[in-house]
């Protein structure tokens, strides 16, 4: 086996790990009775939108009711309360009742119109952004860059500083889910009604003069593997240049959990999602905590909370990703469709694409993003250096091996002949 099949390999293997591991929040104190990892959920990440199969109350200590989820929680998953109130998952009975307890009030980010220039992120970006350059024109690492999803966006994703770097994708892993007051069902195939959410959202981000990439895909049927299916789309936005995505849907628990009065209108409010088997999950936290700032401060109560739950939901791709709840089965499409015009209005400023917001954003959202992708290159190659030493018989054979394979393809790469290829090779 070549040494360039290895590396693929061990790097692929080394992505898997960090797609599987999902400690606490930050916070949160770890469960040291946590499940084992359940591999077949890695990439099949059920959102429960279906009425038909119930929702889970969350309860804290003392038996009061924190919210309910459609989505099933599991130990470890936590929830941060619209009065900012973090609650963390410790058992889940089987009569769906969640036990949470309260560990901490949230600190929500400050989100200024200007900022001073980070003294230690730029630095720390700009050297990851050269590494991933530098990786790139090493055939083999460059392939799989290219085949991971998030390969294209890897500088766009880090890089939405100015107010102008753009678009905004929008799409729906689950295309089929309706409004029962509009569409007398919940689901309607091949397109619901969570399609004219989005794409209010889309109108109204563009009145304000952001460029967006909407996408009506379908990805049927309805259920966990829609968001496997789905990151098809998530390529072809990276592709197209989106430098943040929203995952738009529609939740399933009672209507009176969100329903209510903003800004005058009856409207619904947004749940906001966040994947913990994530390896982008704390920069995607942070986005989140930002939206949640921002909706505080202009529209009170237009956010419901952050659930930060089991599963990966795309958001491995870049640190600007979030999956958006907008209502219920039992609200009505134009009272979600008030809750995305308002959202519209929120979002460019916690994401960093409004004027000014920019730089306070990539410290708190692109550093974290960097740091992931800096993590992760290390664990790929601390895990190639592990399985050649084991292969070679000791470290500096392995060191040896790898130093013959970077000059080798670096001499490649620079279209020069590799070390011990012959001129007439």
């Amino acid at each position: 086996m070549g040494s360039g099949t290895v590396l693929g390999r061990m790097a692929l293997v080394a992505w898997l790990l960090v797609l599987a591991w999902a400690p606490p929040a930050g916070g949160a104190q770890a469960d040291q009775q946590a499940p084992a990892i359940q591999w077949e959920r890695v990439f099949d990440d059920g959102v429960g939108h279906r009425s038909a199969d119930g929702y889970f109350t969350w309860r804290d200590e003392a038996g009061q009711i924190v919210t309910y989820t459609a989505l099933a929680p599991v130990p470890g998953d936590t929830y941060i309360t619209a009065e900012n109130r973090l609650y963390e998952v410790v058992a889940v009975d089987e009569d769906r009742t969640v036990r949470a307890v309260f560990r901490e009030t949230v600190a929500l980010p400050r989100i200024m119109a200007a900022a001073p220039r980070p003294p230690l992120s730029g630095a720390i970006q700009a050297a990851a952004r050269s590494a991933v350059a530098w990786a790139s024109r090493v055939p083999v690492v460059g392939r799989w860059l290219r085949d991971w999803p998030a390969g294209p966006a890897l500088g766009a994703q880090g890089r939405a500083d100015d107010g102008a770097a753009g678009p905004i994708g929008i799409y729906h892993s689950h295309n089929a889910e309706s409004y029962v007051p509009d569409s007398g069902e919940e689901f309607r195939e091949p397109h619901g009604d969570i399609l004219e959410v989005g794409k209010a959202l889309q109108e109204a981000l563009e009145r304000q003069g952001y460029r967006v990439i909407w996408s009506d895909r379908s990805h049927l049927p309805h259920d966990g593997g829609a968001y496997q299916r789905s990151r098809a789309t998530v390529r072809e936005l990276l592709e197209q240049g989106a430098v943040a995505l929203i995952d738009v849907h529609r939740d399933a628990i009672p209507a009176e959990q969100y329903r209510d009065v903003v800004a005058g209108e009856q409207l619904t409010k947004v749940r906001l999602v966040v994947g913990r088997q994530n390896p982008n999950r704390e920069a995607n936290l942070e986005l989140a905590k930002r939206i949640k700032a921002v909706a505080d401060e202009r529209y009170p109560g237009l956010v419901k909370g952050i659930f930060h739950a089991r599963g990966n939901y795309n958001q491995d791709v870049g640190p600007r990703t979030i999956l958006m709840e907008f209502g219920t089965h039992e609200t009505s499409l134009e009272e979600a469709v008030k809750a995305a015009q308002l959202m519209a209005e929120v979002y460019p400023a916690a994401a960093g694409l409004a004027p000014g917001t920019g730089e306070a954003a990539s410290r708190q959202i692109g550093g974290a993003g960097w740091r992931t992708t800096l993590w992760v290159l290390l664990i790929a190659g601390g895990a190639v250096f592990g399985y050649l030493w084991i292969n070679e018989g000791s470290p500096q054979a392995a060191w040896a091996r790898i130093r013959d394979f970077l000059r080798r393809e670096a001499g490649r790469a620079g279209g020069g002949p590799s070390p011990g290829d012959g001129e007439g090779a």
